[in-house]
């Protein structure tokens, strides 16, 4: 088993305010004081044509917590209530507000995202999306893939973007070969075309140091060359002991605006991390129930301090190329390179002793680890060329996508045919550290560096797509996609000379209609594809799998009301993906497996008035196994999918008086109950974690105070046969100076 198996805005009207607040309320979205929706003389106005030009834009820094415009949805510059499709987005500032610090983090109040359900892991960000999980595929940044194939995993820090953005469900028109959850798109801080700048530091809990610089603007007098340098450094320890944590990241942007047409942004980015591994497994005796031992402590290393290593040096650099030829037509290309080095040893739990050898340890204390291992490189390429054509007659407006883009990703890596084990059990109830460590093979053989195997991983893909967005009247917008396919995959073993070679095509389609009232509902309809290649053959037969594919149905609701600085947005969707692999009783893969998902959204975030901010959520969803050559996972629930989720988080902001520059916010996250395996008969509990922030700002300082898991709350936070831990209580504080 590999550890690798288990990714301000607009014054509101005071009469519209009252609305939108008893919507809140009735809504189950929580209270406020009345009088938190009193106007105040005394509250800074902002000049309405700033606030309009940044919320209408999909790339620069969003208003608050609203986002009225995206590129990640359809490729083009579309505003949201137009989208017939669910698209959640986490703003710069709410990221601000909650100090995330991964991607996982970022979207923990998003609907239908069940996010760091792992726990926090400093090798890779972990979702799961409508039911179905993700990692290394699904990820994406400015539009271009983040490769990652296993432990070669890129993981992107929020602090080097202005924007999260999930749209959810199949994705694979625009976006080729993609898992059935959704795409994850991170929008990249950009170059400001005013000059501005901005240090901080941070110190919290487990001796969390961090420093972080942001600055940029204007390189000449007329405004045509634009920079920004963002760089960071962190070493922090966690809440298991031994385990420490260091980054460095250096990531400058330089844009040419040659004309008022043609842009050309170039992007680099650099980040080492020198870390012990996080993402502690552990059997789900100890830790998921007590035992007559007590229970596992969540602080207790699995594996042994010193030997352990992290070590991922990763960088990248690529370019954003806009040309606009005329009123109708225009061209973009992205590319992206990226370059990673990395080496790991990781042990992880194993099963407890006296299960593998039956009487050695009646008292069930001593636990056996196997090590997870990985040293080499990779390096990818991403490009994607776009042509856009729009043109409007008497009652229609059109605008036509096409694209063509390129994928590819070599890894070269050593690696052990099948993961080792660490010879020395680990007391886990009271374990001690600074043994030798001595690796055999499952004969128990010592294993030597002869053990070390060459293997040479290539995975491209190329597609070609073609997308009509129509608007008919103001009213009906209608969007129709369709995309080819050709990808492959070779995974040689050097060292033995067997070769793996998987070829596909496939052919996608989406379709989807709205109707846009002028109260601002927008009823809508759709049904979008996805492919997922598999770069494995059938244990039985030696033949290439299938890939993983499947289909979406969603309808919903979204709502804007006029004048007011917020969204309300309600989805349904219906979820399936076949040619899902499952092991038989003989242990042997075949493609026999469906997953469907049913499911209910609701989504709501606003800049209710300019002191108040929320945004809050309710996810229910049905997940079934619907095929499996196991009878007893048939009609069954796949493991660590939560059936309910719902957050609320609010921040309300002094304006004028006394305590004026003060911010207070809050949060609760709830997640359901889900199951440790894939037949239901090892329950993971719910859980409710509570989030707090306290910041005062004078002048060009600000003072930031954040928790996470107030309550200090221990619990499980999933199990897939092993379990891991959540995170305990978190804080930060915050001082930032800006110019």
């Amino acid at each position: 088993m590999k550890l690798s198996n288990h990714p301000l805005g607009p014054v509101v009207p005071f009469a519209r305010r009252r609305l939108a607040v008893a919507l809140l309320c009735a809504l189950g979205l929580g209270a406020m004081p009345a009088g938190a929706v009193e106007e105040d003389e005394g509250a800074l106005q902002l000049e309405p044509v700033s606030v309009v030009d940044k919320a209408d834009s999909p790339l620069d820094p969003d208003t608050g917590y609203t986002a009225k415009r995206t590129l990640s949805a359809t490729k083009t510059d579309t505003p949201l209530n137009e989208i017939p499709r669910a698209v959640s987005i986490t703003t710069e500032q709410q990221m601000r507000d909650r100090k995330v610090v991964s991607v996982s983090d970022a979207l923990r109040y998003t609907a239908g995202v069940q996010a760091g359900y792992f726990g926090e892991d400093n090798k890779q960000d972990w979702f799961i999306i409508r039911g179905f999980k993700q990692a290394n595929n699904g990820l994406y940044r400015d539009g271009n893939r983040v490769h990652s194939s296993g432990f070669f995993s890129w993981q992107i820090d929020p602090f080097m973007l202005e924007r999260v953005e999930v749209l959810k469900g199949a994705a694979s028109v625009l976006y080729g070969q993609n898992p059935p959850g959704g795409a994850i798109n991170l929008v990249s801080k950009r170059a400001p075309s005013t000059a501005f700048g901005e240090v901080g530091v941070q110190y919290g809990s487990y001796d969390h140091k961090q420093m972080t610089l942001d600055m940029g603007g204007p390189l000449d007098d007329e405004g045509r060359i634009l920079y920004r340098i963002t760089a960071l450094s962190r070493d922090n320890g966690t809440q298991v002991d031994h385990v420490n944590a260091e980054r460095m990241l250096f990531a400058p942007t330089l844009t040419f605006n040659f004309t008022d047409d043609t842009s050309l942004t170039l992007r680099a980015s650099l980040d080492r991390d020198n870390s012990d591994p996080m993402l502690q497994f552990l059997p789900a005796e100890g830790s998921l129930t007590h035992t007559a031992n007590g229970q596992i402590h969540d602080d207790d290393a699995v594996g042994e301090p010193g030997y352990e290593k992290f070590e991922r040096h990763q960088y990248s650099f690529g370019y954003e190329f806009n040309h606009r030829f005329n009123d109708a037509w225009s061209f973009q290309q992205n590319l992206r390179y990226g370059h990673m080095d990395i080496e790991l040893r990781q042990m992880y739990s194993n099963g407890y002793l006296n299960d593998l050898m039956p009487g050695s340890d009646p008292n069930r204390r001593l636990l056996m680890r196997g090590l997870s291992n990985a040293d080499g490189q990779s390096d990818s390429i991403s490009v994607d060329n776009r042509v856009v054509y729009q043109w409007e007659g008497e009652r229609l407006k059109s605008t036509l996508l096409m694209g063509l883009d390129y994928q590819k990703l070599d890894i070269d890596d050593k690696d052990y045919a099948s993961d080792p084990i660490v010879l020395s059990p680990i007391d886990i109830y009271n374990p001690s550290y600074g043994g030798r460590v001595s690796l055999v093979t499952s004969t128990l053989r010592p294993v030597t560096d002869a053990d070390l195997q060459d293997f040479r991983t290539r995975f491209d893909q190329l597609g070609l797509y073609l997308q009509e967005q129509v608007k008919f009247d103001d009213r009906w917008v209608l969007l129709l996609g369709g995309r080819y396919d050709k990808s492959r995959a070779d995974i040689d073993n050097r060292t033995t000379g067997v070769d793996k070679n998987v070829r596909d095509e496939e052919f996608t389609w989406n379709a989807g209609l709205a109707y846009l009232f002028d109260n601002g509902l927008t009823p809508y309809f759709s049904y979008s594809e996805f492919f997922l290649p598999v770069a494995e053959v059938n244990g039985r037969t030696g033949d290439p799998f299938e890939p993983e594919e499947g289909e979406q149905w969603e309808a919903g609701i979204k709502y804007q009301p006029p004048g007011f600085d917020g969204s309300f947005n309600l989805a349904v969707f219906e979820l399936t993906q076949s040619n899902v692999r499952k092991n038989t009783s003989g242990g042997i893969q075949t493609q026999l497996g469906e997953v469907r998902t049913k499911g209910i959204e609701f989504e709501a975030v606003a800049n209710v008035t300019e002191r108040l901010s929320l945004t809050g959520s309710m996810t229910y969803l049905d997940a079934e196994t619907t095929k499996s050559p196991r009878a007893s996972e048939r009609g069954k629930t796949p493991s660590q999918v939560a059936d309910r989720m719902a957050s609320l988080w609010a921040v309300y902001t002094f304006r004028g008086g006394p305590l004026d520059g003060l911010a207070l916010g809050s949060g609760a996250r709830y997640t359901g109950n889900s199951w440790g395996d894939n037949t239901e008969t090892m329950e993971v509990p719910s859980y409710t974690l509570y989030d707090a922030m306290a910041s005062y700002s004078w002048d060009a300082i600000k003072l930031q105070l954040n928790a996470t898991n107030v309550t200090d709350k221990k619990f499980v936070a999933t199990c897939d046969y092993y379990c891991w831990y959540g995170n305990r209580r978190n804080v930060t504080a915050s001082l930032t100076y800006s110019w």
